[in-house]
């Protein structure tokens, strides 16, 4: 610690939905000693980084967005990547939040200075600051994950990660690569088809895939919504209860696993004819294992005739272009990673030092155990939004990051009013509940595919086995007894 550095009563480290969720709750509770450090020159996270031609929202608008700040504005029922950064700087403007954020302040280190009871905490940029809390809102999905294949750094041509779209490259008539077909592959792959010569989409395994049937909102609307805000607010709780259905899809309701997958397939064969891609592109396991996608124009691209899907797998990289398991030698001028993200393993790679200097690497070294993922034990007043099994793959992840929020200023504010150093969850809370959480795991879907971003080897690290509405219940008050008070 340094004379010369002022104390804050708390550090948040991001600015995308999470940081600036935090932020707000913050000061709703009267808080206003607090800084949002980021890394980058802006503020949006996910949505500042991602922007891929067609990036859009799989949550629609009214419910991906905060409860507390219903925005009349939107163009679509399910928003495009401009418009949902729009609506992240709106919340800060709107939120007097512009003197709280410092961008290009990486997260380097940070230390629990026990005497005291702060946390200080060094940025990459060389700066030290000092708080009574640190809240980490980095989020799971912002670290591009590209595939160690051999030969990739020879390729002579261009080559990119969705998450890092190079806007400069002009695709006509070029011969593309794409690899990976989940959620990004999706969305971009329609907008680029007609303007390459060719594009070839390399798949591990089929996914599957709803209509989206997205939809304007018109001038009326979105008057109707400025002039009667309950309309939003209706659309939202729709949205989410409708989302709840999907929610049977994660465990072992065969009624509604069958009627999705009927609908999924229904949905294939309409735009799909010739039987080796329709085979394809048929998923060989359970609805629900991994992520559900969601595209009106997806299936209609892979149908076009200058597009293949190749399931061979690939063997190595060369100079121009790919070489398949099966020998086959397919030309490219240009190769994009569709890959998704390390979601894990969270913040195991920072450098992050609690009671004792016991750090979070060894902490976390063979389970990643919290308390409602907000929480570990040895590392005092120390939270985490969008942690450890908090994701949603059902709803919108905004219910939870607003009930963390909450869970996190009410926290914040015992301290404050009890002049605390300090709040510890205890150890036996945390392995009570990490017990719960991985003994439900067990009768979700999830478990019945090898591969997933949900999962850190065999274990569901990810995802939150219940309903965001159970969370919500568990997070509205603290329980004083699962923590040690100094």
């Amino acid at each position: 610690m340094t004379s010369n550095h002022k104390v804050y009563q708390a550090l948040i480290v991001g600015s995308g939905f999470s940081g600036i969720a935090m932020a707000i709750s913050l000061k709703k509770q009267g808080i206003h000693s607090f800084l949002i450090l980021e890394k980058a020159k802006d503020l949006g996270g996910t949505w500042r980084d991602n922007t891929y031609p067609g990036a859009q929202c799989d949550v629609p608008s009214a419910l991906y967005s905060y409860s507390f700040e219903p925005f009349s504005g939107w163009k679509k029922k399910w928003s495009d990547q401009p418009q949902i950064l729009e609506y992240l700087r709106y919340n800060v403007e709107n939120n007097d939040l512009k003197d709280h954020i410092l961008y290009e302040q990486e997260f380097s280190s940070s230390s629990f200075i026990e005497k005291e009871g702060y946390w200080e905490v060094k940025t990459k940029q060389g700066d030290i600051f000092t708080a009574q809390s640190l809240i980490m809102a980095i989020g799971q999905l912002h670290h591009p994950k590209v595939p160690n294949f051999k030969g990739k750094e020879i390729f002579k041509g261009d080559t990119w990660h969705s998450a890092q779209w190079n806007h400069y490259i002009d695709l006509k008539g070029k011969r593309v690569g794409v690899i990976g077909n989940a959620a990004s592959a999706i969305q971009f792959i329609p907008e680029i088809v007609s303007q390459v010569e060719s594009l070839t989409v390399f798949q591990r395994s089929a996914k599957w895939l709803l209509p989206k049937k997205n939809s304007l909102y018109n001038d009326k609307d979105r008057r109707l919504h400025q002039k009667y805000p309950f309309m939003l607010n209706w659309s939202r709780h729709s949205n989410n209860a409708f989302n709840g259905v999907f929610y049977h899809l994660m465990g072992e309701n065969k009624f509604w696993k069958k009627f999705w997958q009927s609908v999924s397939m229904s949905h294939l064969k309409k735009s799909i004819k010739d039987p080796e891609l329709l085979k394809k592109l048929t998923p060989d396991y359970p609805m629900g294992a991994v992520r559900v996608l969601l595209s009106d124009k997806y299936y209609p691209a892979l149908a076009k005739e200058n597009v293949e899907v190749n399931t061979e797998g690939i063997s190595h990289v060369t100079e121009d272009g790919v070489v398949t398991h099966s020998g086959n030698k397919i030309p490219l001028d240009v190769i994009i990673y569709a890959t998704g993200f390390e979601s894990h393993p969270f913040m195991k790679d920072l450098d992050i030092f609690g009671l004792k200097g016991t750090s979070i690497k060894s902490t976390w070294q063979h389970s990643t155990e919290t308390y409602l993922g907000i929480t570990t034990s040895g590392f005092p007043n120390f939270f985490m939004m969008f942690g450890p099994n908090t994701n949603l793959a059902h709803s919108s992840v905004i219910l939870m990051i607003e009930s963390q929020a909450h869970y996190i200023t009410e926290c914040l504010a015992h301290i404050s009013r009890h002049k605390l150093k300090y709040m510890d969850v205890k150890l036996d809370f945390q392995k009570q509940f990490t017990y719960q959480v991985n003994e439900r795991m067990k009768k979700k879907t999830w478990v019945q595919v090898k591969n997933s971003w949900y999962k850190d080897g065999d274990i569901i690290i990810n995802n939150w086995p219940g309903k965001a509405k159970e969370y919500q219940k568990l997070t509205k008050a603290v329980d004083q007894s699962a923590y040690t008070f100094c």
